[in-house]
């Protein structure tokens, strides 16, 4: 920590030359209380992240823009489901990475372990007989005794299976529950770090707290029934518990391979503590005004009389005929009675002065000091000062946002490296299948028109259905497969409907113009020609009742499993056709569409437009054309 600080490294004083020597800069009157060892320096990022609301809250913000969903890779659906469903309803697991880099980002440091809750029996080791701790600790019959580390009783069990009653330590037998487990957060102050120069090896060891110690010892049946045998054994020996190397994961800030820090990393908080100590002195200033000078100072005096009597005939004191104290209690009673009464009339014998000072706290408060200090300390912690106020400018957004992703990569690092330790640890106690997970990349906004464009690659068939939808946060996958529903139950709703329908003798209002006949194409395709329609009705007639809309809508219940190859060739022929219909007619069978089947009106309006586009840039170029080929020379 020494030569983090660099206190004592370099001279206290700079030359100019011919002796002229000036105080170093940097030994500020800050610079007495930044802390010289790494224990002090935890407690006072913990004071100043408790006690500075500003900086906690620019340092919560940075957390919170890098939470976003788990993505969970080579795994099948049902295990990614199941995974998916435990890490959000039992772990919570957006919580759990939160308050780890919260630790990060306050004390350098976090520390945390898995849990895994047991409920603790005993058993008799003459016998077998076992019982919960919790009963024997509480039945009269086994006439428990703590003895650290020995759990003494006398078993009931014995006289009744014709063995001699026995009285001694009993076995203890830990049933683990799984459904139940859970992160440990470590409290920083009580962990110490065992480092090794040459390999950068650490191992973590726990410096239980007396008070924890103090409990087990005098045998509280809430933390005999919890307590860890190991824990346990520890305590019986006065030592400190040592962890295993893979059951604790250690998030740390990165720092410069020339500091000593033995395995520690160093607060980012100290790097600002010069400008966290100048804000808060501009801010105790600021205070002391506002107490002082907010209020206006209010004084009464009498106000001396003019006319006879006075010296030379001028103006004379009321004080040299009228007792000081008796004014003071009669002005002091004016006061209290017009607060009870405001409408109250007050008399005095003679007329007074009243006076206010102070009240222009306004001009000397340290606003625009405070204001750059807190644009400095924002700066100086990473975080942008128009994302912290919520003013970020599109027009310098997404370059602001690249930088501020790239500054704080590490962390988003840290954060996975602890979501695939954690879910490690869960599949090997669980005996899980093991996945691979991550933090969802943050998607900026100047992504969008890249979103688009693999859109419209998608629909031609240039790139998967997977890679887009993925980075868009979707599941191609799980969208097919509600796609499928949807189209299923949609088949299954329209089928039930005309079945209701034709047998109340409706089919042929449903129908809209169908001539009836069983033997009829369906699936959408217009009627082949080569016979003559039936009733002697016009053919034309025929065409205007069954628009193509009309003729895909029909058919949509007998064709309900489509490839996007087919969805969107029926989007191309329907969009072909629609394209030379009237505006009216249009419009009335773009709204049948959408009721049938939104997706494909979608695609329909989509084809349209871009035929309309791709029209009017053919019709561009032959403009363009033709004026250059008419400019050309001739002869």
């Amino acid at each position: 920590m020494t030569s983090a600080l660099m206190r004592g490294q370099f001279t206290r004083f700079s030359g100019l030359g011919g002796g002229a020597e000036f105080p170093d800069p940097f030994m500020d009157v800050a610079s007495l209380s930044i802390p010289q060892n790494i224990r002090s320096a935890l407690y006072w990022c913990e004071f100043i992240w408790n006690y500075h609301g500003t900086y906690r809250m620019a340092m919560e913000r940075i957390i919170s823009y890098f939470l976003t969903d788990v993505v969970i890779e080579e795994a099948s659906d049902d295990e990614r489901e199941k995974w998916e469903e435990y890490l959000r309803d039992d772990m919570n697991i957006i919580g759990e990475i939160q308050t780890a880099l919260r630790n990060r980002m306050c004390y350098g440091n976090g520390f945390c372990s898995i849990v895994v809750p047991f409920k603790r029996f005993l058993s008799c080791p003459k016998c077998g007989y076992q019982a919960p701790l919790k009963e024997i600790y509480e039945n009269k019959v086994f006439n428990f005794s703590w003895q650290m580390p020995d759990f003494v009783a006398t078993c009931p069990v014995c006289a009744k299976k014709g063995k001699e009653t026995y009285r001694g330590p009993w076995k203890i037998k830990d049933e683990k529950d799984e459904s139940k487990i859970r992160v440990k957060h470590w409290n920083v102050h009580e962990i110490e770090l065992l480092h090794d120069l040459y390999t950068e090896d650490l191992n973590y060891i726990w410096r239980i707290p007396e008070d924890y110690r103090r409990q087990i010892r005098q045998g509280s049946l809430f933390h005999l029934e919890r307590v860890d045998q190991e824990v346990l054994k520890a305590v019986q020996l006065n030592q400190v518990f040592r962890f295993n190397p893979d059951a604790i994961f250690h998030m740390k800030e990165p720092t410069l391979s020339g500091m000593i820090n033995r395995g520690w990393g160093i607060p980012r908080l100290l790097s600002n503590f010069r400008q966290i100590w100048y804000v808060q002195v501009l801010h105790r200033f600021n205070e002391a005004i506002a107490l002082d000078y907010v209020i206006p100072f209010r004084i009464i005096t009498p106000q001396p009389r003019q006319g006879a009597g006075g010296p030379s005939g001028g103006a004379m004191d009321p004080l040299m005929t009228y007792d000081g104290g008796d004014f003071r209690n009669q002005a002091l009673q004016m006061i209290r009675r017009r607060r009870r009464d405001p409408a109250s009339i007050q008399v005095f014998p003679f007329p007074v002065n009243f006076q206010m000072f102070g009240a222009d706290a306004k001009q000397l408060a340290p606003t625009e000091l405070i204001a750059q200090g807190y644009e400095r300390l924002l700066n100086d912690c990473g975080t942008p000062v128009e994302l912290y106020n919520g003013s970020l400018q599109l027009q310098t957004a997404p370059v602001a946002l690249r930088l501020f992703e790239a500054t704080h990569h590490p962390l988003v690092n840290d954060a996975n490296r602890f979501l695939r330790w954690l879910t490690t640890e869960i599949s090997r106690i669980k005996s899980w299948e093991t996945v691979k997970t991550s933090l969802k990349r943050i998607t900026i906004a100047d992504n969008l028109e890249k979103q688009m464009m693999a859109a419209q690659m998608m629909m031609s068939q240039q790139l998967s259905g997977t890679t887009v939808l993925r980075d868009m946060g979707y599941d191609w996958r799980q969208e097919q497969k509600q796609l499928g529903e949807e189209s299923r139950f949609q088949s299954e709703i329209q089928a039930r409907m005309q079945e209701e329908m034709q047998q109340q003798g409706f089919a042929q209002q449903i129908a809209k113009g169908q001539t009836g006949d069983p033997n009829q194409p369906q699936g959408g395709a217009p009627p082949q020609g080569g016979g003559a329609p039936q009733g002697g009705q016009d053919p034309n007639a025929m065409g205007q009742q069954q628009s193509p809309v009309t003729q895909y809508i029909q058919s949509m219940g007998q064709n309900t499993q489509q490839t996007p190859q087919d969805m969107m060739a029926a989007a191309d022929s329907l969009a072909d056709q629609m394209l030379g219909q009237p505006e009216s007619v249009k419009d009335s069978d773009l709204r049948k569409l959408k009721q049938a089947n939104p997706t494909m009106h979608a695609l329909v309006k989509e084809r349209m437009a871009q035929k309309r586009r791709d029209t009017k840039t053919q019709a561009a170029n032959s403009a363009a054309m033709g004026q250059a080929g008419g400019a050309q020379p001739t002869g």
